[in-house]
Protein backbone atom coordinates (compact mmCIF):
# COMPACT_ATOMS: atom_id res chain seq x y z
CA UNK A 1 0.00 0.00 0.00
CA UNK A 2 1.09 3.48 -0.90
CA UNK A 3 2.16 5.97 1.87
CA UNK A 4 -1.07 8.62 1.19
CA UNK A 5 -3.17 5.36 1.27
CA UNK A 6 -1.88 4.35 4.74
CA UNK A 7 -4.73 5.96 6.41
CA UNK A 8 -7.88 5.23 4.76
CA UNK A 9 -10.39 5.84 7.77
CA UNK A 10 -8.55 9.44 8.75
CA UNK A 11 -9.61 10.46 4.68
CA UNK A 12 -12.93 9.37 4.72
CA UNK A 13 -13.46 10.85 7.87
CA UNK A 14 -11.53 14.56 6.80
CA UNK A 15 -13.49 14.37 3.06
CA UNK A 16 -16.97 13.93 5.48
CA UNK A 17 -16.21 17.17 7.66
CA UNK A 18 -15.03 18.71 4.53
CA UNK A 19 -18.32 17.98 2.79
CA UNK A 20 -20.67 18.96 5.53
CA UNK A 21 -19.03 22.42 6.02
CA UNK A 22 -19.54 22.64 2.43
CA UNK A 23 -23.06 21.53 2.44
CA UNK A 24 -23.81 24.38 5.42
CA UNK A 25 -22.56 26.88 3.23
CA UNK A 26 -24.63 25.96 0.49
CA UNK A 27 -28.19 27.63 1.67
CA UNK A 28 -26.62 31.22 2.62
CA UNK A 29 -24.19 31.35 -0.95
CA UNK A 30 -27.49 30.37 -2.98
CA UNK A 31 -29.49 33.34 -1.25
CA UNK A 32 -26.99 35.84 -2.13
CA UNK A 33 -26.78 34.69 -5.60
CA UNK A 34 -30.35 34.91 -5.91
CA UNK A 35 -30.82 38.62 -4.10
CA UNK A 36 -27.58 39.77 -7.01
CA UNK A 37 -29.69 38.33 -9.59
CA UNK A 38 -32.52 39.39 -8.74
CA UNK A 39 -31.32 43.17 -8.55
CA UNK A 40 -28.99 43.02 -11.44
CA UNK A 41 -32.40 41.55 -13.14
CA UNK A 42 -34.19 44.80 -11.82
CA UNK A 43 -32.02 47.26 -13.01
CA UNK A 44 -31.84 45.65 -16.64
CA UNK A 45 -35.77 45.91 -16.43
CA UNK A 46 -35.53 49.86 -15.02
CA UNK A 47 -32.94 50.75 -17.98
CA UNK A 48 -34.92 49.39 -20.38
CA UNK A 49 -38.30 50.96 -19.21
CA UNK A 50 -36.61 54.14 -19.25
CA UNK A 51 -34.78 53.69 -22.65
CA UNK A 52 -38.59 52.83 -24.13
CA UNK A 53 -40.49 55.57 -22.51
CA UNK A 54 -41.50 58.46 -24.30
CA UNK A 55 -40.70 61.96 -22.88
CA UNK A 56 -39.69 64.98 -25.10
CA UNK A 57 -37.05 62.66 -26.86
CA UNK A 58 -37.23 59.08 -26.63
CA UNK A 59 -34.91 57.31 -23.58
CA UNK A 60 -32.59 55.65 -26.30
CA UNK A 61 -31.82 58.76 -28.30
CA UNK A 62 -30.24 60.40 -25.33
CA UNK A 63 -28.10 57.41 -24.34
CA UNK A 64 -26.97 57.05 -28.37
CA UNK A 65 -26.40 61.12 -27.73
CA UNK A 66 -24.29 60.53 -24.28
CA UNK A 67 -22.16 57.85 -25.81
CA UNK A 68 -21.39 59.66 -29.36
CA UNK A 69 -20.38 62.77 -27.22
CA UNK A 70 -17.61 60.74 -25.34
CA UNK A 71 -14.87 60.66 -27.63
CA UNK A 72 -15.69 64.83 -28.53
CA UNK A 73 -15.65 65.66 -24.87
CA UNK A 74 -12.13 63.92 -24.77
CA UNK A 75 -10.28 65.52 -27.63
CA UNK A 76 -11.92 68.94 -26.43
CA UNK A 77 -10.25 68.16 -23.04
CA UNK A 78 -6.72 66.97 -23.75
CA UNK A 79 -6.64 70.33 -26.17
CA UNK A 80 -7.06 72.21 -23.32
CA UNK A 81 -4.91 70.63 -20.98
CA UNK A 82 -1.29 72.01 -21.45
CA UNK A 83 1.10 69.65 -23.49
CA UNK A 84 3.58 68.14 -21.43
CA UNK A 85 6.89 67.98 -22.10
CA UNK A 86 8.50 65.11 -24.80
CA UNK A 87 9.62 62.42 -22.21
CA UNK A 88 13.12 60.02 -22.47
CA UNK A 89 11.18 57.71 -24.39
CA UNK A 90 9.83 59.62 -27.17
CA UNK A 91 12.43 61.23 -27.89
CA UNK A 92 15.58 58.90 -27.02
CA UNK A 93 15.31 55.97 -29.46
CA UNK A 94 18.60 55.62 -31.58
CA UNK A 95 22.38 56.58 -31.32
CA UNK A 96 25.58 56.00 -32.65
CA UNK A 97 27.58 53.92 -30.11
CA UNK A 98 30.69 51.94 -30.53
CA UNK A 99 30.85 52.45 -33.84
CA UNK A 100 27.40 51.33 -34.99
CA UNK A 101 23.98 52.78 -35.19
CA UNK A 102 21.96 51.35 -32.10
CA UNK A 103 18.04 51.54 -32.09
CA UNK A 104 15.43 50.14 -29.27
CA UNK A 105 12.25 50.76 -28.17
CA UNK A 106 10.72 51.40 -24.44
CA UNK A 107 8.40 48.61 -22.54
CA UNK A 108 7.54 49.46 -18.85
CA UNK A 109 10.89 51.93 -18.99
CA UNK A 110 12.94 49.14 -20.23
CA UNK A 111 14.92 49.01 -23.32
CA UNK A 112 13.26 45.80 -24.94
CA UNK A 113 13.76 44.89 -29.41
CA UNK A 114 17.85 46.67 -29.16
CA UNK A 115 19.11 46.00 -32.55
CA UNK A 116 22.27 47.47 -34.79
CA UNK A 117 22.57 48.93 -38.21
CA UNK A 118 25.39 49.97 -40.10
CA UNK A 119 26.31 54.03 -40.07
CA UNK A 120 26.92 53.63 -43.78
CA UNK A 121 24.32 51.78 -45.50
CA UNK A 122 21.09 51.26 -42.69
CA UNK A 123 21.55 47.81 -42.94
CA UNK A 124 21.14 45.35 -40.16
CA UNK A 125 24.50 44.30 -38.68
CA UNK A 126 24.91 40.63 -38.08
CA UNK A 127 26.96 39.78 -35.02
CA UNK A 128 29.20 36.65 -34.76
CA UNK A 129 30.79 35.40 -31.07
CA UNK A 130 34.20 34.41 -30.56
CA UNK A 131 34.87 31.69 -27.80
CA UNK A 132 38.39 31.23 -26.80
CA UNK A 133 39.12 27.39 -26.07
CA UNK A 134 40.61 27.03 -22.49
CA UNK A 135 42.06 23.84 -23.41
CA UNK A 136 43.98 25.06 -27.21
CA UNK A 137 47.29 27.21 -26.23
CA UNK A 138 47.00 29.24 -29.33
CA UNK A 139 43.79 30.68 -27.65
CA UNK A 140 45.77 31.87 -24.34
CA UNK A 141 45.44 35.34 -23.31
CA UNK A 142 42.12 35.69 -25.61
CA UNK A 143 38.98 37.22 -24.54
CA UNK A 144 35.59 36.49 -25.70
CA UNK A 145 33.99 38.96 -28.41
CA UNK A 146 31.12 39.68 -30.53
CA UNK A 147 31.48 41.78 -33.82
CA UNK A 148 28.92 43.10 -35.67
CA UNK A 149 29.30 43.02 -38.93
CA UNK A 150 27.89 44.05 -42.22
CA UNK A 151 26.78 41.76 -44.97
CA UNK A 152 26.33 44.65 -47.04
CA UNK A 153 29.68 46.51 -46.91
CA UNK A 154 31.76 43.17 -45.93
CA UNK A 155 33.14 45.07 -42.96
CA UNK A 156 33.15 44.67 -38.95
CA UNK A 157 31.45 47.80 -37.59
CA UNK A 158 31.68 47.06 -33.76
CA UNK A 159 33.54 44.60 -31.73
CA UNK A 160 32.17 44.09 -27.82
CA UNK A 161 33.72 42.00 -25.24
CA UNK A 162 31.97 39.11 -23.96
CA UNK A 163 29.29 36.88 -25.66
CA UNK A 164 26.00 38.63 -27.21
CA UNK A 165 23.94 38.58 -24.43
CA UNK A 166 27.11 40.61 -22.59
CA UNK A 167 28.07 42.88 -25.37
CA UNK A 168 23.73 43.81 -25.83
CA UNK A 169 24.25 44.41 -22.06
CA UNK A 170 26.81 46.84 -22.55
CA UNK A 171 25.05 48.81 -25.11
CA UNK A 172 21.97 49.24 -22.88
CA UNK A 173 24.28 50.35 -19.69
CA UNK A 174 25.88 52.98 -21.99
CA UNK A 175 22.39 53.96 -22.84
CA UNK A 176 20.88 54.20 -19.41
CA UNK A 177 24.13 55.95 -18.21
CA UNK A 178 23.45 58.71 -21.25
CA UNK A 179 19.93 59.30 -19.94
CA UNK A 180 21.30 59.11 -16.22
CA UNK A 181 23.62 61.99 -17.04
CA UNK A 182 21.20 63.63 -19.92
CA UNK A 183 23.84 63.49 -22.33
CA UNK A 184 21.51 62.38 -25.14
CA UNK A 185 19.85 65.77 -24.44
CA UNK A 186 23.11 67.30 -25.38
CA UNK A 187 23.36 65.42 -28.63
CA UNK A 188 20.14 66.04 -29.76
CA UNK A 189 20.92 69.64 -29.70
CA UNK A 190 23.77 69.56 -31.17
Amino acid sequence: MSNRESHPIRNGVIASVVGGILLSLWPPFRDLLLNVTSWVWNGIKALALWLSSIQDVYGWILLLLIILSIPTISKIASLLSPNKEASTEDLYKSDNLFGAIWQWSYSNGSIHNLWSLCPECKSELVYSEFMPNPYDYTHDGLEPKTEFSCERCNSTKCTLKGDKEYATGTVEREIRRKIRNSEWKNQQNS
